[in-house]
């Protein structure tokens, strides 16, 4: 391809991450440093991203946002290879069961959440009371697991296909068992996948809003960083204060990303120094 015809490519990826992406986002930062009232604003520098670190409010949220990483963790990525490797022959009913475990993850969250919000509602609900103080955001993390575990299960299968058959043959010649075969063999071929896995998976819990929002609107106890900024900007008029939180999301989400990135080039740095 020519030099033009790259550009010609290129150009309208790069508009769109201008106008959809680069210029709210920095709007947002600006934002951020400013109280707004009405069409009027004034500079406060820090002043929110200060309180923030103070306030009770976010530190909870963000407690809630760890909580939640956590057991997606468990119910979405442990549990997606878990069914990976349970489904990865290629008969007829691990067929359906595929179908059956991803089916989940292609309807909307928010779908998903006013399904389960009647299933789990107190007085008329089949099982009442998982919503509670101390059972909100474990009930939030099985409900996203069961619908984004076929997601995860997907992501390995495609890993599992890639495992070369004679690496596996050859194991299975020297008499290595199912758990062997799978613990010493195709985990550490699928640390590739792993890695991306838990990147989605880690990321993708900082950023969840439609579970938290659509089950327990009105409820502090389930707040994450996301609910309270939507509260602080629609609920509260606090605009510069949605913002800063906003940011921080971010920056939790570039952090997360670089920790995963930085954990994986340690590693691969100990694997080449063990090597003769």
């Amino acid at each position: 391809m020519t030099r033009r015809g790259q550009i010609l490519f290129f150009v309208p990826a790069l508009v769109l991450f201008l106008v959809f992406v680069l210029l709210p986002s920095t709007k947002t930062l600006i934002d951020s440093f400013y109280s707004h009232h009405g069409v009027g604003r004034e500079f406060l520098g820090a002043l929110y991203y200060r309180y923030a670190l103070s306030d009770p409010k976010f530190r909870q949220s963000l407690g809630n946002n760890l909580i939640y990483m956590l057991w997606t963790l468990l119910f979405e990525v442990v549990a997606g290879l878990s069914l990976a490797v349970g489904l990865e022959k290629n008969t007829r009913g691990h067929h359906l069961l595929r179908v059956a475990f991803f089916s989940p993850a292609v309807l909307s969250m928010v779908v998903v959440g006013l399904v389960f919000g009647f299933l789990l509602k107190e007085g008329v609900g089949v099982v009442p009371g998982m919503l509670d103080e101390h059972r909100a955001v474990v009930t939030i993390s099985v409900i996203s697991g069961w619908a984004s575990a076929g997601f995860f299960m997907v992501i390995f299968l495609a890993g599992h296909a890639n495992v070369p058959e004679e690496v596996l043959e050859a194991a299975r010649i020297d008499g290595a068992g199912a758990w062997q075969t799978f613990w010493r063999i195709k985990l550490p071929l699928l640390k590739e996948v792993i890695y991306v896995s838990l990147m989605i998976c880690f990321t993708g819990a900082f950023k969840a809003f439609d579970l938290f929002w659509v089950l327990l609107p009105n409820q502090e106890h389930t707040s994450i960083v996301s609910t309270l900024l939507v509260k602080e900007v629609i609920k509260f008029d606090n605009k510069g204060y949605g913002s800063a939180l906003a940011v921080l999301l971010t920056a939790l989400v570039l952090l997360t990303v670089a920790a995963i990135v930085g954990a994986k080039k340690l590693w691969l740095g100990r694997e080449r120094r063990r090597r003769p």
